[in-house]
């Protein structure tokens, strides 16, 4: 019998919005071996060369034209942070905006927000903000996580954002059978958190579970003048299932989490006498939130991969303040994404490649309380093109609304490969995004009349690899927003609700630099300059600094005991439209002291904000003071 050469090419897996490596894998004289046995006896058999190609998430040909930056678990769990809100502090352009530390954290990438259209997905979900821009970051446990990709800039519907300044990727996590772990801490303002997940291993698929509490039984006050102490509590759980195939595979994934806290609420601040933020005996706030996803891949032909699916999250708000008629606010999206892909070899050696994709995304989204429904369809289609030293890429879609029309977009990139592990890449497009519907109706927050945000713009960018374990990225952008959707605090009344700007220019550049200067010292340094103008006005958007910088240090300091130090600096802001209430500028130094007492189990010791920096970075509330906490992380 006679076999021709065979080679699988197999994608690692990892999270979208990166090219990996693929390896090429010779299993001719294995196949033919088997098939010998198989078929024995069998006339003498001529088959044509083929290459099979094994893509379990969406096929990326091409490095993304783009800043992008991915933490893998290894990346989460050295950190030591317990949620989302203490790893994207150290992210180039993400502005982070939190009060006490238990409560929703206002957010935004280069310049702009989203309140449910992508700025953070869940398995490839939207998830919805509390309302414009404020996101419980805290809801989403590093425990239950696996990766968390930040990408930049437009063409980010891939991922399913429409996101106009980048969006926050992340995936539940996938445990294997002997991955199974407990990790417990507690410290100060008498916080305990718990979390514990296990993998298994059958026939019918590999199976993973996560759940956990956490519990603030002495939290700060919410207003920045207040006295009384709030508590707050979480439970999280979550799940994720997945089955191969010989031609494709099944993912399935769903995630809870519920928290109940005290909170304080509207009131009249003395001397000023505007409305603010005061303590209320009565507060209390509830946040409830499932997501649910399940995807399907095959393989119809040897270069056509097809992907459909399912996507469902909601977040159901109650809220009680002794100013505010309480209220319940339940918001659904159902999202619908099919996918087709086609890899085309150029080339004998397959160095040369196109890649094509095209399909269809809908959503829907409804607020049960209040009559708020929208449906979009979009049609997209995607292009790349890897040639040598050159790889260019191309998006389009088109948007077709019931409530706010018919939209068109697109983005353009290209990649050019240098010399010395060198390479620059430039993107350009357009982007629009209409309001969700927590945006919409949220009644103390929301505004009916928003209207739908747009851009355009690009970024030039260069890339250079000195050592396998140092990377340097520095880029520089700009875009012009319209109807930009923000969070506005007029200061003569104190009343904050969404709202547009009909325009913005924003400017700005990044860098991003890691060093590993010897094998027990390694280091780090982010830096975000943007500038965010209206034209019209002159004035500047609030909540956005032009200055943001990270210097972290790691050290290994004897063979079981490592020190992380991390600084983080940012320089003042506005908080309200008018640019008459300025927020000043903070400087925080964290720091985690780990102790490996096996290869599965750690205990360490974490200080937050050990400055004692207690400058506020939202109007009228608290911010966090010096922190500690104790904790023993192990596997079994």
């Amino acid at each position: 019998m006679f076999l021709p050469p065979i080679s699988f090419k197999r994608r690692q897996r990892t999270s979208r919005g990166r090219k990996y490596p693929t390896s090429a894998v010779a299993l001719t004289g294995f196949l033919a071996c088997l098939s010998t046995g198989a078929i024995a006896g069998s006339d003498k058999v001529s088959l044509t060369p083929m290459t099979v190609y094994d893509d379990r998430v969406d096929p990326e040909l091409i490095e993304q034209p783009r800043m992008s930056n991915q933490l893998n678990r290894d990346a989460l769990q050295a950190t030591g942070m317990p949620d989302l809100n203490g790893v994207l502090r150290s992210q180039t352009g993400l502005m982070l905006n939190q009060g006490s530390g238990q409560m929703m954290t206002g957010l935004s990438l280069r310049g702009a927000g989203s309140g449910g259209q992508g700025m953070v997905t869940l398995d490839g979900v939207p998830l919805f903000a509390n309302f414009a821009g404020f996101y419980s970051l805290n809801h989403y446990a590093l425990d239950a996580l696996d990766r968390v990709t930040v990408t930049r800039g437009p063409g980010g519907e891939r991922h399913g954002s429409r996101a106009l300044g980048g969006a926050i990727h992340l995936q539940t996590r996938q445990l294997q059978e002997k991955d199974n772990f407990l990790h417990l801490e507690g410290g100060s303002y008498d916080t305990v958190r718990g979390a514990t997940g296990t993998g298994l291993t059958t026939k019918a698929g590999d199976f993973s579970a996560v759940v956990g509490r956490s519990d603030v039984f002495n939290g700060i006050s919410q207003a920045h003048n207040g006295a009384e102490r709030d508590d707050f509590g979480m439970t999280h759980a979550s799940g994720n299932w997945s089955k191969e195939f010989s031609r494709g595979g099944l993912n399935a994934s769903v995630y809870f989490v519920r928290s109940d806290e005290d909170i304080d609420g509207p009131g009249l601040v003395l001397p000023r006498r505007t409305l603010g933020w005061v303590d209320d005996k009565r507060g209390r706030f509830s946040d409830e939130t499932w997501v649910a996803q399940l995807r399907g891949q095959y393989d119809l032909a040897s270069y056509w991969q097809s992907s459909l699916q399912f996507g469902f999250t909601q977040d159901r708000q109650k809220m009680v303040t002794t100013a505010i008629r309480p209220f319940t606010l339940t918001s659904q999206l159902f999202m619908l994404d099919w996918s087709n892909s086609h890899r085309l070899p150029l080339s004998a050696n397959n160095k040369n490649q196109a890649l094509l994709t095209w399909g269809i995304s809908t959503q829907h989204q409804h607020a049960l309380n209040f009559p708020a429904t929208q449906t979009v369809v979009s049609p997209n289609l995607r292009g790349e093109l890897s040639m040598g030293a050159w790889q260019w890429s191309a998006d389009a879609r088109s948007d077709h609304g019931d409530s706010y029309g018919d939209h068109q977009v697109f983005s353009l990139g290209v990649n050019r490969s240098l010399p010395q592990n060198m390479s620059v890449w430039a993107n350009g497009g357009t982007g629009y995004r209409q309001p969700a519907v927590s945006e919409l109706m949220h009644p103390v927050f929301g505004n009916k009349a928003l209207q739908g945000e747009h851009n355009a713009g690009g970024e030039i960018g260069w890339r250079w690899h000195p050592t396998p374990e140092s990377e340097v990225k520095a880029s520089g952008y700009y875009q012009n927003y319209r109807q930009m959707i923000t969070m506005q605090l007029d200061a003569g009344t104190g009343i904050t609700r969404a709202g547009n700007i009909q325009e913005v220019d924003v400017r700005g550049a990044e860098m991003q630099s890691q060093h590993r200067w010897n094998n027990v010292w390694e280091s780090g340094l982010n830096y975000s300059y943007m500038t965010t103008k209206n034209p019209a006005t002159q004035l500047r958007v609030p909540g956005r600094p032009e200055h943001q910088s990270v210097f972290w240090n790691e050290v290994q300091l004897l063979q079981p005991l490592k020190l992380r130090l991390e600084l983080t600096v940012r320089s003042g802001y506005w908080f309200d439209v008018a640019n008459t209430l300025r927020a000043h500028s903070a400087a925080r130094v964290n720091a985690l002291l780990k102790y490996q007492l096996s290869s599965k189990t750690d205990v360490y010791l974490r200080g937050e904000n050990i400055t004692d920096e207690r400058t506020p970075e939202l109007n009228d509330f608290n911010f966090n003071g010096a922190a500690f906490y104790l904790g023993l992380h192990t596997g079994f």
